[in-house]
């Protein structure tokens, strides 16, 4: 089955270890669309963070942002399943009693509640200034927001989720790096995102390649006819690929769309 598109995700994937997309990855994928294929990304960068490389790659199609819980095309949100800030006020209180970060993402910025130095990382990594909220103040509570990143110790993490099940049903909850744990509406997934973009371009699950290196990328690999993991992926994530690479970042998602997209 010939693949028509390719749905990469971003960091740790198609861009490199410095965040930046590299000539021969652009070029490759200007290559493949003017063959007539398409080509999109699915990360969990918000708008904010993620537009420069839309039109870095004159996509021209929806993109897939903040891990599903966003579809996006030309720089505007098409999609979007927030939730009350207010509504994991709890769960955030208890996260600042263990030292962990919390950030909240709303299409006009990220806030986060106080410096640190995973705030000063991470506005370093996407090259974003992040707001700081007054965490007694209620107004930010009233707001609405596209997901919320816990950084921190994972096991630390995962204990303080595990103190709020009541909200386990109605939040999805996972892994995405080493030490990010991701809150969004329950349901919403890379792979559900890709779904609903599948079925509007009508394109086949067997047409579809899906790459990624991090837990959240599975059920896009799940998904899509072809699953790859990059040489630098999560082991758990390599042993569900369908293809694993030899090279890493970038340089992987060359590797995969010569094998499989020429």
């Amino acid at each position: 089955m010939t693949i028509r598109l390719i749905v990469s995700d971003l960091d740790g994937t198609l861009l490199s270890p410095e965040h930046q997309l590299t000539q021969p990855v652009k070029e490759a994928v200007a290559a493949f669309t003017k063959r007539g294929g398409l080509f999109t990304f699915a990360t969990g960068r918000p708008l904010l963070t993620a537009a420069s490389f839309e039109r870095e790659l004159t996509l021209g199609m929806p993109y897939i942002l903040c891990n599903g819980s966003v579809i996006a095309q030309k720089g505007e949100v098409m999609e979007s399943a927030s939730f009350l800030a207010g509504d994991v006020n709890a769960l955030l209180a208890d996260a600042s009693q263990a030292d962990l970060d919390a950030f909240l993402f709303r299409e006009d910025g990220v806030f986060v509640f106080r410096p640190s130095e995973a705030v000063h990382r991470y506005e370093e990594k996407e090259r974003v200034r992040c707001i700081q909220l007054d965490e007694g103040d209620n107004e930010w509570k009233e707001a609405y927001v596209q997901k919320v990143i816990l950084i921190g110790d994972m096991s630390v993490i995962r204990q303080v989720w595990a103190l709020h099940e009541p909200v386990h049903a109605r939040f999805a909850a996972f892994q995405s790096e080493a030490d990010y744990w991701e809150i969004m509406s329950s349901g919403q997934s890379k792979g559900t995102a890709l779904r609903k973009i599948a079925e509007r371009l009508n394109i086949k699950r067997e047409e579809i390649m899906a790459l990624g290196n991090q837990l959240n990328d599975l059920d896009m690999l799940q998904y899509a006819g072809i699953g790859v993991a990059v040489a630098n992926a999560h082991e758990e994530l390599k042993a569900e690929a369908d293809y694993v690479c030899k090279q890493s970042y970038g340089e992987g998602v060359l590797e995969a769309m010569a094998k499989f997209c020429l």
